[in-house]
């Protein structure tokens, strides 16, 4: 500090003698600080000046101290105004009398004038709500509470929901799903609902606005558009699994099994290092969200180095089928398994009865399998019988020809619409494993007739069916030729999109 601002800091505290309120102040506080100085016999000219009042320094930090104090209880309880600072008005204190000339005081109002400064602090304004609010379903939680909870009163929230329910019933939400909520500011500061949004799939957005005093809601739904994806996959332990867990999607593996399952067994004909190939159309957005999966156009699958192959392909008068290279079909008259993912427990011949406890001719073939897995028509035809039969529980028999007739028994629910008469299609399902009737446990219980008596059905020689001529065949075999350079280049463009996709995922 400078000698000359040091003065002027003197000057302006001496200017307090003149005050009436501080003389006496300070008559007070001279007699009480000799009083002190005595008691605790201190040399006075240490602590007092030559006319007996307390040194300036001593001033000072009396006064910090005081200032201190009164700003810690202005902050403790800003509303409070029980000391009576914060009404004071500096420029009504007037100068009173003087009080000699080398008095080391302060003025009344250097004195009062810092402390209504922090009496008279201002309060923090609160800020405005957010305008954009994003809320996730917690277990439990139902709509019209959750939007309560953002502020959208009972009515309003009444009125959101009965709109959303053209296009999507809102105890179907679940936990995990977001809601993204915007608003309008209004003058008073507050907000005003604007819209909702609720992501139903990667594909459908719910979308719920205000119009005037009307709700409206529509679905906003994201253009997709038609690839060709190929992949491929090694047998681990099974098809399926390994296949969906290589990146072929679940729909498409379980269509590839159904069509091959007209002539491959894939409970006995699979093994370890088997391999599929498969091409297939997808629906996708730009981002890559798949809205659903097409058509097979193309699969190879190899079994113990044999290589069955098919391709689909559009007929002359509009029916579509998949055929092998030869140009043959390979929908056979009668699937090899009517039954997806099954273990055959019982084989046919004699045997020991599980329930009979002796030796007894097995007509037929069991699957095990878990109740209610789909069992699936082995050919077109007719059902000649539907419903519960003697000890074989529930029981369909079809006729597929004048010779050959397929039973299926012991199911848990067989289909409402099939019943005699009923024409059904290869694949079709019809019914559902179970375990009713003479049965120890859920399986499909399989029986052949061939000339109204059972045969094996491993052993039978079933025809295939149709086979492309002329013209047909030779545009299948066009058709194959770009099947083929169709999958190579399919098969770079996926494997690029999966690279892509994990290092998006990765960062």
């Amino acid at each position: 500090m400078t000698f000359g601002s040091k003065n002027k800091i003197l000057g302006s505290l001496r200017a307090l003698r003149s005050g009436a309120f501080f003389a006496s102040f300070a008559q007070t506080l001279s007699r009480v600080t000799c009083t002190i100085v005595r008691r605790l016999r201190l040399k006075e000219r240490y602590v007092l000046s030559r006319h007996n009042h307390l040194r300036l320094r001593y001033v000072s930090l009396l006064l910090v101290f005081i200032c201190t104090g009164f700003a810690a209880l202005t902050l403790i309880s800003p509303n409070s105004n029980a000391w009576g600072i914060g009404s004071v008005d500096i420029a009504s204190i007037k100068p009173m009398t003087q009080y000699g000339d080398d008095v080391d005081g302060i003025s009344e109002s250097a004195l009062f004038g810092d402390l209504s400064l922090v009496a008279v602090m201002p309060r923090k304004v609160p800020k405005p709500p957010p305008l954009e609010q994003r809320v996730k379903i917690e277990p439990g939680d139902a709509l019209g509470l959750v939007l309560e909870k953002q502020g959208i009163g009972v009515s309003m929230a009444a009125n959101v929901i009965e709109a959303m329910k053209e296009h999507y019933d809102p105890r179907y939400l679940k936990a995990g799903q977001v809601i993204d909520i915007n608003y309008d500011p209004v003058k008073s500061g507050g907000r005003s609902f604007r819209d909702l949004s609720i992501a139903l799939n990667p594909i459908k957005t719910l979308i719920v606005a205000k119009k005037g005093d009307e709700f409206k809601a529509h679905i906003d739904e994201k253009k997709v558009e038609k690839v060709t994806r190929a992949k491929q996959a090694t047998v681990i332990n099974s098809l399926y699994g390994s296949a969906v867990q290589q990146g072929i999607p679940q729909s498409i593996i379980a269509e590839a099994i159904r069509i091959y399952s007209w002539n491959v067994d894939f409970q006995r004909d699979i093994r370890s290092d088997d391999f599929i190939e498969i091409m297939y159309e997808s629906y996708e957005t730009k981002q890559g969200h798949v809205a659903k999966n097409g058509d097979i156009l193309y699969a190879k699958l190899t079994l113990s180095g044999r290589e069955i192959a098919l391709h689909r392909f559009e007929m002359k008068d509009g029916r579509v089928g998949y055929f092998q290279p030869d140009g043959r079909s390979i929908k056979r008259t009668l699937m090899r398994t009517p039954i997806n993912g099954a273990r055959m427990s019982s084989g046919y011949g004699m045997r020991k009865h599980p329930v009979l406890g002796y030796s007894k001719m097995h007509k037929g073939v069991d699957f095990a399998a878990p109740t209610g897995t789909p069992i699936f028509a082995a050919g077109d035809g007719v059902v000649e019988k539907a419903g519960w039969f003697s000890s074989y529980g529930r029981y369909i028999r079809i006729r597929h020809n004048s010779k050959l007739k397929t039973a299926y028994a012991h199911m848990s629910k067989i289909k409402s619409n099939i019943k005699p008469g009923v024409r059904v299609t290869q694949g079709e399902v019809i019914a559902y494993v179970g375990s009713t009737g003479r049965s120890t446990g859920p399986h499909l219980h399989y029986e052949v007739m061939s000339g109204g008596k059972q045969v094996n059905p491993n052993s039978i020689d079933l025809p295939i069916g149709e086979e492309l001529e002329g013209a047909q065949l030779v545009k299948f075999k066009d058709q194959m030729t770009r099947t083929k350079r169709q999958f190579a280049s399919a098969l770079d463009k996926t494997r690029i999109a999966e690279r892509k996709q994990k290092r998006k995922s990765f960062f």
